[in-house]
């Protein structure tokens, strides 16, 4: 606490440093050049500076007051052609009529501002990253790298380069409880509600910007937002014919082709994309390969007052297993830290580790693709109508060591008609998965005299096959290893959704924005079809989650809001049953349904022992520019009844395992600085110092023994999460310098420390040139230095696995453009 109150007197006094006196005000409106109706969220900046503000709800800005002199204003909106504004020797205030061509083709706009946050109106705790800030500092890294830098936010990777499997944290949360959407479709598992980025390779590339929301945010639809949402914009429809082409190669054999085209306006009112890349690497740990294949086909079609995109994207993967972390002790080991186990575990003294090495053919294989179409219509001047349909597809599989298994485990045993005595050491399992998904979300926006109101729905149907067989096993029976052989568990899972809501933006004074949100959701898990055991139950849920905010610009620089939102969040169908594990031998643990038991030993299928989180979340903030600086803070705090929590114990697949905990309270401050030091130097800063503890939580051991951890830390959540990022721009160069850190967590609940990831911090290095070879040709050369200083450092642990990051490693790429 002495830290974050140090830092708020360094904030509040650089605050008070930057009144210079009475500098003019550059002012005015954006609107549409054909209708005249205000653009919402319209972005007004100065380039390479951080001078910029966003329209209000009557398309309103004012930027920060500056000195005197010549300025060339870039103005932004989606689905229409960015603006150059050149203000020469400006010495007294201007305001500005801005008006914008709706020229290209750029997707559904409402979207920005119906489920988006804009500055100084929505009383939200967010972060925006813009394409521009994409391509300058991406080279090769996944969406969680990239938007680790951003406040409160955090990530590692299995394989230890940020590629392949990664894993997102927004405020210590982990991504099973972060609502991801991708156009307004989400993207987390319905079952599971997980986010499988490594099924979207390269996806950065057609990323026109990102938005992180922190807390309950203002998602009204689709995943429970409960550590924040993260709202992902695809764009790449331009009016200009372009061609490009890139190559990198780097550290660990890693390799990047892509190959994209946009055909420019055909006919006035088509425009086609494509893309192709391929991404490969030996991986850093051992056996932690990856080759991915990645396509993106988009096809726009605008008219006056419609737009309609077709969108079909996805890529089939290919990589070696990595999901088992390493023992605490092998980190400082160059060699040892390398290794990828199918199994390890601690001698009973603890002081001898038994292990078993990951096999070559241990692998996944998996292909997801996206089917989207997004129509919006407009009305009138004050109504716009969106339509949302997508159909998602996923099927793959795991093959991974079954040699720890057991005849009975398998099925193998003469109740199932064999007479299996041991199973062999090369036993493999293989494990799949076949997923469908359809969803449509229609939504109504209309514009009053005072604000804005969103009414909208979503409708969700969701089913999927899962089994399991012996892929391989020398002197098994035929007929149970191989392709087509006999599968020993298989089950169904189906889950609906559909939920109704509204959200209205009211302007009650020319400086006062109240946001007021109200959703109805309900959701039902179906388990069925169940091989051997015949378990078949349904679950539904029934939320009403309300939101409440206020936004107040007390000056042009200054503004506070608050926010008070209550949302629910079903468990995972695995907190239900896991029916993959139901054939665990008795002397193992049996995994059954956790549900009540009925007098005659059934099972109550209308009472799950596991029950829904709640979470009551408080966000105070302020705001406060100038001509060359942005403060940000804010105080969260977060309460829940119920919250599903890790145990520090991992599943077969390496997910965390996890269980409800009666109260827990999560608090805290978060701080972000942006400072333009010079028309070159931007130095961006932010803080977050929280706590996270256990209220009201026991758990039991198999006797029914209880361990009270209540005043515990919560595991997975570290205290202090810090970045910073010195940056060179100018002309054609870009130069930056990241910094990372964060404090040291504990990977259970019970404080254990050798259960725990010791605090790091790391440095990054990127470096950019754009060459202008000839008339529309350019050349854009980039490198990245990941861990600068080679440190050894591990990125995350869960119980007694911790995950280590790469050594110093290096990656840089070619593209050229036309």
């Amino acid at each position: 606490m002495r830290v974050l109150f140090t830092l708020s007197l360094i904030v509040l006094f650089m605050a008070t440093l930057v009144f210079a006196g009475k500098n003019p005000v550059i002012s005015g409106v954006v609107v549409d050049d054909q209708t005249g109706r205000p653009l919402v969220g319209a972005n007004v900046f100065i380039p390479a500076t951080s001078i910029g503000a966003t329209t209000d709800l009557d398309g309103y800005f004012k930027l920060p007051p500056l000195p005197p002199a010549t300025y060339e204003l870039r103005v932004t909106f989606m689905g229409y052609s960015a603006r150059a504004i050149r203000l020469e020797k400006v010495s007294a205030d201007t305001f500005l009529t801005i008006e914008m061509n709706q020229d290209v083709l750029e997707g559904p706009r409402i979207t920005i501002t119906a489920t988006r946050a804009v500055e100084r109106v929505t009383p939200i705790t967010f972060s925006t990253v813009q394409r521009e800030e994409i391509a300058r500092r991406r080279t090769i890294q996944d969406i969680p790298e990239l938007l680790s830098e951003l406040p409160s936010t955090t990530f590692y990777s299995e394989s230890g380069t940020g590629l392949g499997y990664s894993y997102l944290s927004i405020r210590g949360f982990d991504q099973r409880r972060i609502s991801v959407m991708i156009n307004g479709v989400p993207q987390n598992d319905p079952e599971d509600h997980n986010v499988y980025w490594v099924d979207f390779p390269d996806f950065l590339s057609n990323v026109e910007n990102i938005q992180v929301q922190r807390g309950a945010g203002s998602s009204f639809y689709g995943p429970a937002a409960i550590g924040g949402s993260i709202n992902i914009l695809t764009n790449y429809f331009s009016l200009q014919r372009n061609v490009s082409a890139s190559v990198g190669i780097g550290s660990f054999n890693t390799r990047r082709y892509s190959l994209a085209y946009n055909s420019g306006l055909l006919k006035k009112r088509f425009v086609i994309y494509a893309r192709a890349s391929r991404i490969q690497t030996d991986g850093y740990r051992d056996l932690a390969y990856i080759d991915f294949k990645s396509y993106f086909l988009g096809l726009a079609h605008y008219t006056k007052n419609s737009t309609l995109r077709l969108q079909f994207y996805g890529g089939p993967i290919e990589d070696g297993l990595t999901y088992t972390g390493i023992p605490r002790e092998y980190n400082a080991d160059s060699r040892l830290r390398k290794m990828n186990f199918n199994w390890w575990d601690y001698s009973e003294d603890g002081k001898t580790i038994y292990y078993s090495p990951r096999r070559k053919d241990e692998i996944e294989n998996f292909n997801q693709p996206h089917f989207e179409i997004l129509h919006e219509y407009r009305l009138n001047d004050r109504m716009t109508l969106n339509n949302t349909l997508f159909y998602i597809k996923g099927y793959g599989f795991f093959d991974y060591d079954g040699s720890w298994g057991t005849p009975e485990y398998f099925r193998l045993t003469p109740e199932y008609g064999y007479d299996v005595r041991e199973i062999p050491s090369d036993a493999l399992i293989r494990a799949y998965v076949d997923n469908n998904q359809v969803g449509w979300y229609p939504q109504l926006y209309i514009k009053t005299h005072l604000g804005e109101l969103v009414l909208g729905g979503e409708l969700r149907v969701h089913r999927s096959l899962h089994w399991g067989r012996l892929q391989k096993g020398s002197g098994l029976p035929a007929e149970v290893v191989g392709d087509g052989a006999r599968r020993y568990y298989q089950y169904r899972g189906a889950k609906d959704i559909a939920s109704l809501y509204f959200h209205q933006t009211t302007r009650i004074r020319p400086r006062l924005t109240l946001m007021s949100d109200l959703q109805y959701a309900y959701k039902k898990y179906r388990l069925y079809d169940e091989k051997y055991v015949g378990n078949d139950f349904s679950v539904p849920y029934h939320f009403l989650n309300p939101r409440l905010g206020l936004n107040y610009n007390l000056t042009s620089r200054l503004n506070g809001y608050v926010n008070l939102s209550y949302t629910q969040r079903e468990p995972r169908l695995k907190n239900l049953y896991d029916a993959a594990e139901a054939s665990y031998p008795e002397d193992w643990g049996y995994k059954v349904p956790q549900f009540e038991l009925n007098p005659d030993g059934t099972y109550n299928f209308d009472k799950p022992l596991v029950k829904p989180e709640a979470l009551t979340n408080l966000e105070l903030g302020m705001g406060y520019r100038t001509h060359n600086l942005v403060l940000n803070v804010n105080y969260y705090y977060m309460s829940f009844r119920n919250e599903i929590i890790k145990s520090g114990q991992l599943d077969r697949f390496g997910q965390p395992i996890t269980g409800n905990a009666d109260r827990t309270r999560h608090q805290g401050v978060e701080l972000s600085a942006n400072l333009q030091l010079t028309p070159k130097w931007n130095l961006r800063l932010n803080f977050t110092g929280s706590e996270n503890k256990l209220v009201d939580y026991r758990v039991y051991d198999w006797s029914g023994q209880a361990t009270d951890l209540s005043g515990n830390t919560i595991a997975g959540f570290p205290d202090v999460i810090a970045n910073g990022r010195l940056t060179y721009n100018w002309r054609n160069w870009y130069a930056s310098l990241q910094w990372r850190y964060q404090s040291a967590f504990y990977t259970d609940n019970y404080q254990n420390e050798r259960n725990k990831v010791d605090a790091f911090d790391l440095f990054n290095f990127d470096l950019r040139y754009q060459f202008n070879l000839f008339d529309g040709v350019k050349l854009t050369t980039q490198l990245r230095v990941a861990n600068l200083l080679n440190k050894k450092y591990l990125a995350h642990g869960e119980g007694k696995e911790f995950f280590p990051g790469a050594p110093r490693n290096y990656f840089i790429n070619f593209k050229i453009a036309y």
